[in-house]
């Protein structure tokens, strides 16, 4: 994603390299849901689940908001307010205008799908945790199948409009991946059980691409980028459950389980938010030639990872905490029940009767 994003704004020679890039999106959905549903406790209230993920997510948002602010001043931007204000509300992936969409820190609209599915989730959650694990694959499939259809008609209907940019951005279509990762997490709550490894998950994530290079051929790419991100939901749901099979039977170690990859892990949301800013000001020293445009592009990537490490540490991290802690004296509790035995939310309660600290999603 952040290589995508550096052709895109310094280095373009270089995107059809990491044109795929973009379908991170759809593996960052689909894990967000997994993980939300993996980690569902039947103790927390509606009320507390919102109040985390507004702490979980809008603090850092909010700060490189302001962070984009002093940059479009500094270029003297012509975006304005009411953008800024569709931004931090989280509402501009609804508005469909791309100088809207992408007004200020333009990766921040993926919150606004993110705010979203937190909106439903609750209740998403509760009425699928009553399927079985057959029944939730068969809503998976059909919310794919759908996924792939609408936009393929769309396009094949109105091949000169940018359905793919519009789709791309919009919560109510971006939320199929959502539901595909909510279904595999519940599912494997209940018991259900992966009978592949990594490598097949692997291959299978990797063997989308390959479909996406049919897809590239057959239409143009800026019609494209959506259906190819919804063509990734199979390959990337096995990838994500094989990792999560592996860690839950207490599987040897990998790659991604080493120490320095589990601290990009934690840094990866502060450095998805401040990349794109630091390649916008290294563009703004106008670098002209491809190897100064490079340089620039290198350079502004290895200063976006220990900016992200100092984000999470010194803002994130701290802020959510105390946000978190001031909301109530209580916290989740280990959830030990299945899911289809317990509510997944209660209502609230005068007083919360554990306290601990919440699993981070």
């Amino acid at each position: 994603m952040v290589l995508y994003h550096a052709s895109v704004t310094l280095v373009p020679e270089m995107y059809p390299l990491v044109s795929m890039g973009q379908t991170g999106v759809t593996f960052f959905f689909l894990l967000s849901g997994f993980v939300l549903a993996w980690s569902m406790n039947p103790q927390t209230t509606k009320q507390q689940f919102y109040w985390r993920r507004f702490a979980r997510i809008w603090p850092l948002h909010a700060l490189t908001a302001l962070a984009a602010v002093v940059l479009v001043f500094a270029t003297q931007g012509d975006q304005s307010v009411p953008q800024l204000l569709a931004s931090l509300l989280l509402v501009q992936g609804w508005l469909g205008d791309q100088q809207w969409v992408y007004a200020y820190n333009g990766v921040s609209w993926s919150l606004s799908c993110e705010a979203f599915f937190y909106a439903v989730f609750p209740f998403l959650a509760v009425r699928l945790a009553r399927l079985e694990p057959g029944n939730l694959f068969r809503v998976s499939a059909t919310v794919f199948v759908v996924a792939v259809s609408f936009i393929s008609v769309l396009l094949a209907l109105v091949p000169g409009f940018d359905w793919g940019a519009l789709f791309y951005t919009f919560p109510a279509f971006r939320i199929a991946e959502f539901i595909v990762g909510v279904c595999l997490a519940i599912a494997m709550r209940k018991g259900w059980k992966p009978r592949f490894g990594i490598g097949v998950g692997a291959a299978a994530a990797i063997g989308s691409f390959f479909i996406l290079e049919v897809v590239d051929g057959i239409a143009p790419w800026h019609t494209a980028g959506q259906l190819a991100g919804a063509l990734c939901i199979p390959g990337f749901a096995l990838l994500i459950a094989a990792y999560a099979d592996r860690d839950r039977c207490g599987g040897r170690p990998t790659f991604a389980s080493s120490p320095a990859i589990v601290k990009l892990g934690e840094w990866s949301f502060a450095l998805y938010l401040v990349h794109e800013l630091v390649l916008r000001t290294a563009l703004e020293l106008g670098p002209e030639s491809l190897a100064q445009r490079a340089a620039f592009a290198a350079v502004g990537i290895a200063i976006s990872i220990p900016l992200a490490g100092a984000a999470y540490t010194f803002f994130e991290r701290p802020i959510e905490a105390r946000l978190r802690n001031g909301s109530s004296r209580g916290g989740p509790v280990a959830d030990t029940r299945r899911p289809e035995e317990t509510p997944i939310f209660t209502e609230p309660q005068a007083e919360p009767a554990t306290s601990g600290a919440s699993a981070r999603g």
